[in-house]
């Protein structure tokens, strides 16, 4: 179950009538090259072709969610959301989800108060579209809700709940909600209730089902590109013949009045924040969404945003935040100042108040400003299939079908006039409609070890006896690999023929790659290195502080003026830190280009590195440094990185640790940050990448011009990190008490991305934990014993030298330690004696080159590749290689790599949660 913020945003849904033959849809409504048919058993489908798109997105909405919910069944349809998955009269049982994993190359699905929605995001093949519709239709009306699925789903789902009650802001906001509705309607959370969860019976979740999966209570959102005339034909063939049902009304929610709320405070303490948030609240009124859409910007935005002017850049407080929910029954401001121990939390309180009730009125510069950005902001989703289509859908539910509506607010932002939005603020942004929260850290009488009660040996929660259910056979799977073979090497000949790669005289080495690109934005990447491990040492801080503020001012800019022209160029420029370089990312709309990409280099070469700017960013630094680090994620983290760490203090690859960070920054002076910047910026041990619509020659006459003249003037030497092998070790540290303890194993691979067994070991890693739901780690952590409700696994293998990771990470349940770590074992111990098998290999090959295709077909992600492919030597023929070594892999091969590489006796495991013990610091 997913909720979220949005900006002048709503949900969606789908509507219709009742079919028995096939028919013809029928286009309904047209708007912005966006259309929307629908079959005469009412079912509705939105088209929203883009032929630049190298993916379809495609959601199904029910217009049913937890609104619906029976009276003391809290959670039934988020229940049913994940039951959903589980296999239908004609698909049965995992092979349900193991053609979605084959045919997607994502899904999800959430629910609501209003919708329940699934999600696909998948290739531009028409075969797979076919199939995902074909699986959709199945669910609509074939589901097969099998009662042994039940407990371990509802274990899940409590899983899942135990999340989001380990997210202060979330509880923060259910706190709200309960108190403007109480046990019911927005105040009973979508996720559900334990105890009514339990005593959901089958029944009802078939009743539930069969009343609100309906075509005529249904949509189909797609974007991307698609052949629309062969999509409409599979949607009538498999959609048609399902027959529309009379839909009870909907629930209705009562019009609030905030000023009736009585409890109007509230206090979260968890985690290690320090936060002050007003939540501005009331019913529905559509006349102002629009003003409100530009109130977070207007007042958080840097440098221009009132609240940014007053709290941060005063020191009261290291940041503010804003947003709104902007939904059918409501409209939601939320303004937050994050602030650290040392500052007045008062101060911060009445700052916060008096900035937004009793500030200064916007003028028309600000208003411009900002809608400019929405603006860009708007092209950008135009441009995205997954980000349109999510809001065609948001749009669709809140106005009961009318998705046209996201257009008419966009035109209403343009035509806003200064007075209306001044005068809707001042009127909403009233105490009557003020809602407080205060998040502070978790309790000190809370982080002190708890003693754990016996546990007993983990159980299998589905313990039915039950006939294999059939899976995929492994030909289909092996045809689809030689076919993305076969594709891929078409991509990157012809991506190759149009990629200009070369060196000016100095040495910077270049890639030009002009080509359209989806968004009509042009990219550039420019990566510096320079120093050495000597010359760098106890340089860390300085580095990260002279990257950030080399974009906040020139001599002959300001920060407001270059916020001004990244805004009017339709894009912007960032510069991050990394090990002994930094790297520029520089992106515009194509025809403003040239300009902003001049701009911005006279940015990098003359930054000012201004007193107050510096003084600003070290300031609030130092606040963040001070906060507790006692979350179990955070104490997890640190503890591996101090087992695993083989660097001295100071040394760039040294871990992250608090109290060295802070010693570091409250050394830095902005004299430091600029010697740094005098001495290494100024490399041609550099590489510069360009992609989007532009001429080559006039671009490398460009940057000789700009860059030809760069010389390092001190050595450079790329650092390394070399294998290290480590003895098993199983630490169960303290943290603070959560719902959720966090656990985190890696076991460092004497192999790189080079090494010849690498292609075995991405397969390996893919079957071991790549899948949220079929993959080995989750069959046995989430689906059988229902431990996790989200695991993350990762292979990382370095470019350079033959060393590698594999890290395994999952949140549990307090005191289940043992059971996760027990988990992992089993999996891996199960892997070791049996091997993968030979359904398991082909389609992890079949999905890894699937989502290799996938990336070639993006120009933005070729991008990505080409500096990294310049620092090598290398282009991009060399990454056939590696689609060809993962098509000939064989069970064999995969088997000897684990048992090569798998070392359980080499294997680090940490767990953090409030059983632990405290660990010293190394």
């Amino acid at each position: 179950m997913r909720m979220c913020f949005k900006q002048l945003t709503l949900s969606l849904f789908f509507v219709g009538l009742s079919a028995t033959a096939w028919s013809q849809p029928v286009l309904v409504k047209s708007q912005q090259k966006i259309e929307e048919y629908k079959l005469e058993n009412g079912f509705r489908v939105i088209l929203a072709q883009n032929d630049k798109e190298n993916k379809v997105f495609m959601n199904t909405i029910y217009l049913t969610g937890s609104l619906n919910d029976p009276q003391g069944k809290g959670g039934l349809a988020h229940l049913l959301e994940h039951l959903a998955f589980k296999g239908t009269e004609n698909i049965q049982g995992e092979e349900f989800q193991r053609r979605l994993d084959q045919y997607t190359l994502m899904t999800n699905a959430s629910t609501d108060y209003y919708s329940t929605k699934y999600t696909n995001i998948i290739r531009p093949e028409q075969n797979s579209i076919n199939q995902v519709i074909h699986l959709e239709a199945e669910r609509m009306d074939k589901l097969v809700l099998q009662e042994k699925f039940v407990p371990s789903e509802i274990s899940i789902v409590k899983r899942e709940r135990e999340v989001r009650m380990d997210q202060p802001f979330s509880v923060l906001m259910d706190q709200m909600w309960k108190s403007a509705y109480g046990n019911q309607y927005l105040g009973r959370l979508p996720i559900g209730d334990l105890k009514e969860l339990q005593s959901i019976k089958m029944d009802e979740l078939n009743k539930f089902y069969r009343t609100w999966y309906a075509p005529n209570n249904a949509v189909m959102v797609i974007s991307g590109k698609f052949d629309k005339t062969e999509v409409l034909k599979q949607i009538d063939q498999n959609f048609s013949s399902i027959s529309a049902r009379q839909i009870p009304a909907q629930t209705q929610v009562p019009v609030l009045d905030s000023s009736q709320i009585k409890q109007r405070n509230f206090l979260v303490q968890k985690g290690s924040e320090f936060a002050k948030f007003n939540i501005y609240l009331n019913g529905r009124n559509e006349k102002i969404k629009s003003a409100l859409a530009l109130s977070p910007a207007l007042y958080s935005m840097q440098p221009s945003g009132h609240l940014y002017q007053s709290i941060v850049e005063t020191g009261l407080s290291t940041g503010v935040q804003a947003t709104t929910w902007l939904d059918q029954d409501f409209n939601l401001v939320f303004i937050g100042a994050i602030y650290a121990p040392n500052h007045d939390p008062k101060k911060v309180k009445a700052a916060l108040i008096s900035g937004v009730e009793k500030g200064q009125p916007f003028n028309e510069t600000e208003l411009n400003r900002v809608k400019n950005l929405i603006q860009n902001q708007a092209d950008s989703i135009l441009s995205n299939a997954a980000a349109l289509g999510g809001r065609l859908s948001d749009y669709y539910v809140s106005y009961q079908g009318d998705w046209t509506q996201y257009f008419s607010d966009l035109q209403r932002v343009k035509n806003l006039k200064l007075d209306e939005v001044n005068r809707t603020l001042t009127e909403f942004l009233v105490p009557e409609h003020r809602i407080s929260g205060d998040i502070q850290p978790t309790p000190e009488d809370q982080k002190k070890a708890l003693q754990q009660q016996a546990t007993e040996p983990a159980k299998t929660l589905d313990q039915t006896d039950s006939k294999e259910e059939p899976l995929k056979d492994k030909v289909e799977y092996q045809y689809e690999v030689a076919e993305y073979v076969k594709t891929s090497k078409n991509y990157l000949l012809a991506t190759e023929k149009k990629i200009q790669r070369g060196k000016l005289k100095n040495g910077i080495q270049y890639a030009f790659y002009p080509t359209s690109t989806r968004d009509d934005k042009t990219y550039a990447t420019i990566s510096v290195d320079f120093g050495t491990e000597k010359s760098l040492f106890n340089q860390g801080q300085v580095l990260d502080l002279m990257a950030y503020l080399m974009l906040r001012g020139s001599d002959q800019y300001t920060l407001q003026e270059i916020a001004d022209k990244s805004i009017a160029a339709g894009g912007g420029a960032t510069a991050i830190a990394s090990g002994n370089g930094i790297t520029i990312q520089i992106v515009a709309k194509k025809d403003k280009f040239e300009d902003f990409f001049k701009f911005m280099l006279a940015v990098l070469k003359n930054p000012k590195f201004e007193q107050s700017q510096f003084d600003l960013i070290k300031s609030q630094s130092l606040s963040v440094l001070d906060r507790p680090y006692t979350e179990p994620e955070t104490v997890a983290a640190l503890t591996i990185s101090r087992i695993l760490e083989t660097y001295q203090p100071g040394d760039l690859r040294y871990h992250f640790e608090p109290d060295l960070a802070k010693q570091q920054m409250q050394a830095t002076t902005v004299e430091k940050v600029k010697q740094l910047y005098q001495n290494f910026f100024i490399s041609n041990h550099a590489q510069i990448a360009i992609t989007g619509d532009y001429q080559a020659a006039t671009m490398l006459q460009l940057i000789q011009q700009e860059l030809g003249s760069w010389k390092a003037k001190l050595p450079y030497q790329r650092l390394s990190s070399d294998y290290q092998a480590y003895s098993a070790q199983k630490i169960h540290a303290l943290s603070e008490q959560r719902e959720f303890g966090n656990y985190q194993a890696i076991l460092t691979i004497n192999a790189g991305a080079d090494h010849p067994d690498a292609p075995a070991l991405i397969v390996f890693s893919y079957i071991l934990g790549d899948s949220q739901l079929s993959s080995r780690l989750a069959q046995e952590l989430r689906e059988k014993n229902a431990l996790v409700y989200s695991f993350g696994s990762g292979l990382n293998l370095d470019d350079w030298v033959n060393s590698g990771a594999l890290t395994i990470e999952a949140n549990y349940t307090a005191g289940k330690s043992t059971q996760v770590s027990q988990g992992v074992y089993k999996v891996l111990n199960d892997l070791l004696s049996q091997g993968v098998t030979e359904q398991e290999l082909e389609a992890a090959k079949a999905n890894i080159l699937k989502k290799r295709v996938t990336a070639l077909e993006d120009e933005r992600n070729i991008h990505q590749m080409l500096t990294p492919q310049l620092k090598r030597n290398r282009d991009l023929l060399f990454r056939e290689k590696r689609d060809q070594a993962l098509e000939k892999l064989t069970k064999a091969d995969v088997d000897a790599v684990i048992k090569k590489y798998i070392k359980l006796d080499q294997l680090v495991e940490v767990m953090a949660d409030q059983y632990g013990k405290p660990q010293s610091k190394r």
